[in-house]
This record gives structure tokens, C-alpha cells and sequence, in this order.
């Protein structure tokens, strides 16, 4: 019986090593999409993405179930600069970005229906190096 438990007290140990060696991943959270007026055919998403790296990572495209196209947005910046496309959206080593209004956003172009409040849409962010991210994006009002 002291064999068995031994051989199980090994197994465990191995287990907690093996959880404890893997490498945490870049993440992406707290999807939604800000709720656009009617007749409108563009629309703000906005998302948070976790990065336990050592290592900044860039945002570099995006996709979206209901929207033709998606564009990378910075609305920090000055004057018209916050109205163009930026060509990506920098997140921190060991820091996150959360994406809000007045801030770094998605932006959802060519809306392929209707949004109304409790759809989701869902959004496949494509990263430099830490692969791509999906979220699924709550339509809500502010």
C-alpha cells in the first residue's frame, strides 16, 4: 500500500511541475462593441489584452464576423492623426491594454447587419508574434 501511494506522491509532484512550467499566454478579454445608431454601417469595438511576456507585442489586424473590414484606431492622438488608421497597437511587456473610447480602439467597418443591443460579435485579433486572439464582443450602449 506505502508503493502505491509513493507511485501517486510522484505522479502529483510531476503534475505540479508541469502546470507550474507552463508558459502563461497573451490573452484577450472583456470584448464589447459600442452600440451604433441606426442606419449606420461602422461601428467602436473595444477589447483587453493581457501580456505576462517579457517581450512587447504588437496588435497588427483584425477581423470581425459582422464587418467586412476592421481598422486599428488610436483616438489618444492629435487632431486628424486620431481619425486614420494606425498600423498597429503596441501592448507592454508584463502589461495589458485596454481598449475604451477616447483611447486605442477597433473600429468595425462595412457592417455586414444591423447591430442591436445583446448581439455578439466575435473578433479575431492577429498579433506579431503571439499568434492570433479570439473574443466574443457583447453589443451594448456606453
Amino acid at each position: 500500500m506505502l508503493k502505491i501511494a509513493g507511485v501517486f506522491g510522484v505522479f502529483a509532484a510531476a503534475a505540479l511541475i508541469v502546470t507550474a512550467a507552463q508558459p502563461k499566454r497573451v490573452a484577450a478579454s472583456s470584448g464589447w462593441v459600442k452600440l451604433p445608431a441606426a442606419g449606420e454601417t461602422g461601428a467602436m469595438a473595444f477589447v483587453a489584452i493581457e501580456n505576462p511576456t517579457m517581450y512587447e507585442i504588437y496588435v497588427v489586424s483584425a477581423t470581425a464576423d459582422a464587418a467586412g473590414k476592421v481598422e486599428l484606431r488610436d483616438g489618444a492622438q492629435s487632431g486628424d492623426a486620431r481619425l486614420k488608421p494606425v498600423e498597429f497597437i503596441s501592448v507592454p511587456a508584463y502589461g495589458r491594454v485596454d481598449m475604451e473610447p477616447g483611447g486605442p480602439h477597433l473600429l468595425l467597418r462595412d457592417l455586414k447587419r444591423p447591430l442591436k443591443e445583446g448581439d455578439k460579435v466575435g473578433l479575431t485579433i492577429a498579433t506579431d508574434n503571439a499568434g492570433t486572439l479570439e473574443v466574443m464582443a457583447l453589443v451594448r450602449k456606453e
